[in-house]
């Protein structure tokens, strides 16, 4: 008699159930075929019941995770989008428990439809200060001809509970000035002179000028100072990012319009060495040859910047042609802006499909850097269809790791508002950072799985190889993760007698009862014992050795050779292990999985 027995030794864990009881993998990620280090998508609740039901599209998603407690993330977007602009309201989802469960409302307040005094809401920007109070940054309609606008901010103090009403931080009191595309940084470097200063930054467009504006609070949101411009009031702008460096410097990256060089368009810096009082001239980022991917209104010239938290480094990602190509590219200053690394591509998409709306995070030590865009390579024959992907480096930027898919299933943009620009997903995306090793990076973008436009996110363990540590950040909220009962590789959540390092080599769920695909019988062709089963592709920390016994007591190493070979779903593998010729007896036999 044969029979085997799944084990793990290495790890001194515990044998799980028998075969009579297999089942395949219940992660859904590594069923559609994603990276095992990529966790589920996720969708961040329901549509909210204040919106009209023929207006459920949502757009332009922005994240933000809290400075001390990385379990908690608010996300924002538009809510309710219009074809020709803004939207019903501006809504937010809050987790707080790293991205795996979320709630959902319009921010209170804001626009009509939720009791407020504006007729339309657009440009959603998060942020978290240190004592983790909430600011959600909008772009607010004045009239229902969105002539004239306000930029507003609304501040909540216990996680997104409740908001208190929107404070204007400034507004246009003419159809000549049109305000625009704002942005929010937020000072949370302690030991510098503007701690806890917020400051929003927005194009401030006429008739004959287009230049970068800003205004500052130094109590929380409650008042704000008299706009200054940031670039010359002659200029052509759009695009602003602010970004505070640890120095307590204030930098901000924007788009130039009007470059002296006519072949490019430019990506340009100021700095402030006062928090926002003043700024200096510009400098030149990087010089760009224009992309824009077909039917799709975008970001074409919304460049997306980060720092980090030890060093005055700057990180900025856009999308442009390079070599002919359409390419996310990464460029980056070690000197607080003054220069600049020749641009690199972070994407690695298929030549001649579209890649857009790119983001940029960074760990605190400023060596973990992630992107998350738009991608087209899944579809490459069609312009209907995209997915979003993400790019990683582990070297501050100097090199960048194959892309990782993100998305289980492509979405149609055809669901999606059609505006005079193209279908509107959005013109921005926004992925937090991922603050340790056992903090993933989360992405959010607008996603047409459900028939319209929807919000979802989905988690990222960030390495360079697969492994049970990036597996696990991607599954399990640090908080389980400091619970090694719970979130241990010999912790056994969901109870279903498979503990999670087993979870991860054979590619299931830690959350959810299923088991490894497993069978074995006689190989009449080659006369011998054999025992199947499906594991988890390239993993870099797992590896596989048989025990085998006669009285269940004593057990001894078996030379086994496997034979290996790739499954359909690229994500796992068959083997085959040769177990002998039938020697007659009693004859029981062990697998071992060791996590190194």
């Amino acid at each position: 008699m044969r029979q085997i027995f799944l084990y793990s030794f290495g790890l001194a864990l515990f044998a799980f159930c028998p075969a009579s009881t297999l089942a395949a993998s219940a992660d859904a990620s590594l069923a559609a075929g994603l990276d095992p280090r990529v966790g589920l998508n996720l969708r961040l609740g329901n549509d909210p019941p204040q919106l009209p039901a023929n207006m459920l599209a949502q757009a332009e998603p922005h994240i933000a995770r809290h400075p001390s407690q990385p379990d908690v993330l608010v996300a924002t977007f538009q809510e309710g989008r219009y074809t020709d602009a803004g939207a019903v309201d501006c809504g937010y989802s809050v987790s707080q428990d790293g991205g795996l469960s979320w709630t959902r409302a319009l921010i209170p307040g804001l626009t009509t439809a939720v009791g407020g005094p504006y007729f339309r809401a657009t440009d959603p920007v998060a942020g978290f200060d240190l004592q983790g109070r909430i600011y959600l940054n909008t772009l607010v309609a004045l009239d229902s001809a969105f002539s004239t606008a306000a930029i507003v901010i609304s501040r909540s103090t216990n996680f997104g509970a409740t908001f208190e009403a929107p404070v204007e931080v400034t507004r246009s009191t003419t159809t000549a000035v049109t305000l625009d595309k704002n942005w929010m940084a937020i000072n949370n470097f302690q030991s510098t002179p503007t701690a806890g200063r917020l400051v929003v930054t927005y194009t401030r467009f006429t008739s004959t000028a287009d230049p970068i504006a800003s205004s500052f609070s130094d109590d929380s949101g409650r008042t704000w100072s008299t706009p200054i411009f940031v670039t010359s009031p002659n200029a052509q702008c759009q695009g602003s990012q602010p970004v505070f460096l640890p120095s307590g410097k204030l930098a901000v990256v924007y788009w130039d319009f009007a470059p002296v060089d006519p072949t490019y368009e430019y990506i340009e810096v100021v700095t402030s060495t006062n928090g926002g009082a003043s700024f200096t001239l510009s400098n030149l980022v990087a010089k760009v040859l224009r992309y824009s991917p077909p039917l799709m209104r975008n970001g074409v010239f919304l460049p997306s910047a980060a720092g980090n938290s030890t060093n005055d480094s700057l990180y900025v990602v856009y999308q442009a042609l390079y070599q002919g190509q359409p390419r996310v590219l990464f460029t980056k200053s070690a000197d607080a802006g003054l220069t600049w690394t020749a641009p690199i591509p972070a994407s690695d998409n298929v030549a001649n499909t579209p890649v857009f709306n790119p983001a940029i995070s960074s760990s605190p030590d400023g060596q973990r850097l992630v992107s998350s865009f738009y991608d087209e390579r899944v579809n490459p024959s069609s312009s209907n269809f995209v997915d979003l992907f993400l790019a990683q480096s582990l070297d501050g930027g100097a090199t960048w790791q194959p892309n990782l898919r993100l998305t289980t299933t492509s979405s149609d943009v055809r669901l999606a508002p059609l505006t005079s620009a193209g279908y509107m997903l959005g013109d921005y995306l926004g992925i937090a950072a991922p603050n340790g090793p056992a903090v993933p990076a989360v992405a959010v973008w607008v996603d047409t799985r459900t028939g319209n436009p929807d919000p979802f996110i989905t988690r990222v363990g960030v390495s360079s190889n697969i492994t049970f540590q990036a597996w696990r950040a991607a599954r399990f909220a640090q908080a389980q993760i400091a619970q090694p009962q719970l979130a241990g590789p010999g912790a056994d959540p969901d109870g279903d007698g498979v503990v999670n390092a087993l979870e991860y080599a054979f590619g299931l769920s830690p959350w959810v009862k299923d088991s490894p695909v497993f069978s074995f019988g006689f190989n009449t062709a080659g006369g011998y014992f054999a025992a199947n089963y499906t594991r988890l592709r390239l993993t870099s920390d797992v590896s596989y050795s048989w025990l085998t016994s006669t009285n269940l007591q004593a057990w001894t190493a078996l030379l086994a050779p496997e034979t290996v070979l790739p499954d359909i779903n690229p994500r796992f593998e068959d083997a085959t292990a040769n177990l002998g010729t039938n020697a007659g007896g009693t004859h029981f036999y062990r697998l071992g999985v060791t996590l190194h």
